[in-house]
């Protein structure tokens, strides 16, 4: 299967830029299902807590602006793009939450007792290589026809921590992420201020640091920029059912906004 969607905008509107949606899909494909112990109850209830949902809905805007879009079809409990492949140099590795997920958000056994070395190698040939393949192969189209590139790395979260999240940090309305060998100084900024226009209480790299860097590209080419966005979730629905709010057109309107600024 292909476990990523990639959408274009027309080639007379096409800007170097990528918006990733990595966590926004509860697809657990039949295939992958069995790997899990939960009962689907369980799975279901993991499932609304752990995806950020409708960030795939808040990127729409970004094709008519000129930009790629490139989103994740299968649920992060599958698999995980924004973790490094090597568990070694992933820091959620330790709470079993790496590119392949072993625990839940609670530290309780997601996968079976007996899943191996070989059934992650699976899902890592299967799932995470092709995905990460598609993502190095845009950005260089991107370098290629511009000499540049911008990533923004589209997120949500919830109100409160969860058990595996650091409850001490602040919270913010929008978090705006980034690692200092990629980052835009001035889009942030720019973010920033467009967000607090509106009221909204902003955080750099909190409670989430950084942003995802295309592997290939990641501390060797300063032509790749990236940011990432954190929404958190009340903004644009009600995090008990997991509905869209009455406020998710507000929402649409800020992140469109900021992917506006993205495309100038």
């Amino acid at each position: 299967m292909i476990p990523f969607e990639i959408l274009r905008p027309s080639e007379q509107a096409r800007l170097p830029f990528i918006v990733h949606v990595p966590h926004s899909s509860t697809n657990v494909p039949a295939d992958y299902r069995a790997d899990f112990v939960l009962s689907d109850p369980e799975l279901a209830a993991e499932l609304h807590t752990m995806t950020d949902r409708y960030t795939d809905e808040l990127a729409e805007a970004a094709t008519a602006l000129g930009g790629t879009v490139l989103v994740n079809r299968v649920s992060r409990l599958v698999m995980d793009p924004e973790r490094f492949a090597d568990d070694d140099a992933e820091p959620m590795a330790r709470r079993g939450m790496g590119a392949v997920y072993l625990s839940r958000r609670d530290g309780q056994a997601l996968r079976r007792a007996d899943f191996s070395a070989a059934d992650r190698r699976r899902i890592m040939s299967e799932l995470y290589e092709p995905y990460h393949r598609a993502l190095d192969h845009l950005a260089s189209e991107m370098l290629e026809r511009f000499d540049r590139c911008l990533l923004v790395d589209l997120h949500s979260f919830p109100r409160s921590a969860l058990p595996y999240e650091d409850a001490t940090l602040a919270r913010p309305d929008l978090c705006i992420g980034f690692d200092d060998a990629h980052g835009d100084d001035v889009l942030r900024d720019r973010w920033s201020a467009e967000a607090r226009a509106r009221g909204l209480e902003v955080g750099f790299n909190t409670p989430f640091a950084g942003s995802l860097v295309p592997t290939r590209f990641y501390r060797r080419d300063a032509r790749v920029r990236s940011l990432m966005i954190e929404l958190r979730r009340d903004h644009y629905m009600d995090e008990r059912t997991g509905e869209r709010s009455p406020r998710f057109v507000q929402s649409l309107s800020l992140i469109t906004s900021l992917l506006a600024s993205a495309a100038d």
